[in-house]
């Protein structure tokens, strides 16, 4: 990845819900391709007594939606770098679903290694391949920008129109990402799958274990699919918090 790129939008990226955690652990979650930070907001009862939960809205959704989305990951993670410092944050556990992964882990590499001062005290991944593989997908599969899009919109079809062009713009950030190996991280990683997801299989993710020199542990979500969709999302929501 290239160093990190600050954003020249100005919309909220961190958005969370109820009272901060007296733990004083703040959670970042990252969604998948074209999704906002809504979706996380039911993690707050889950979660809410062990770290404080902050979805990422990234620009060109929900209120940053006529910002214009970001090209690379650097300029994701420099927005964010920039907005957990300027919150005060100085502990921070990481999770990233699919597209997420991507930018969660390398948020992870610029907190651990570039001296920021916020100490980064998990990493974890859902439904995404080890970071050398994270551009490895079938070209065909990928034109299909609906698997991206929730089984509950996708009978709305302005809705998902509005989406389409969000989901096409990660799935292009995502492309041009390069993998440049370096010190591996030292912080604990959770790699998340679930039971149903048509898209992954549990033997290749084993090489997450080489990101890190800390445990590697890897979860099963029963009824998952590839997004968690219906009540696997709270499961998902209780595995996280087990994982903390």
């Amino acid at each position: 990845m290239n160093k990190l790129e600050p954003s020249p939008t100005k919309g909220q990226s961190l958005v969370s819900w109820g009272a901060p955690a007296t733990s004083g652990l703040a959670l970042v979650c990252i969604p998948w391709a074209g999704a906002g930070a809504a979706p996380f907001r039911v993690w707050t009862p889950v979660l809410g007594d062990t770290a404080t939960v902050y979805g990422l809205r990234l620009a060109g959704r929900e209120s940053r939606r006529a910002e214009p989305p970001a090209k690379t990951a650097g300029q994701v993670v420099g927005e964010v770098v920039a907005e957990l410092a300027d919150r005060g944050v100085t502990r921070v556990a990481l999770f990233g679903q699919c597209f997420g992964a991507v930018l969660a882990f390398e948020l992870a590499k610029a907190l651990t290694h570039d001296g920021h001062g916020i100490e980064v005290s998990h990493l974890l991944v859902a439904s995404q391949l080890p970071p050398p593989h994270f551009t490895e997908a079938d070209p065909a599969a990928e034109q299909d920008l609906l698997q991206y899009v929730p089984a509950h919109f996708r009978d709305e079809p302005d809705f998902v129109q509005l989406l389409l062009p969000i989901i096409a713009a990660d799935i292009g950030l995502v492309s041009r990402y390069v993998h440049r190996p370096g010190a591996a991280l030292t912080t604990p990683i959770t790699v998340v799958y679930g039971a149903r997801d048509d898209q992954l299989s549990r033997a290749r993710l084993d090489a997450w274990r080489r990101e890190t020199t800390g445990p590697t542990t890897f979860h099963e979500v029963a009824e998952g699919d590839h997004l968690f969709a219906g009540d696997a999302w709270l499961r998902l929501a209780e595995t996280v918090r087990a994982a903390l």
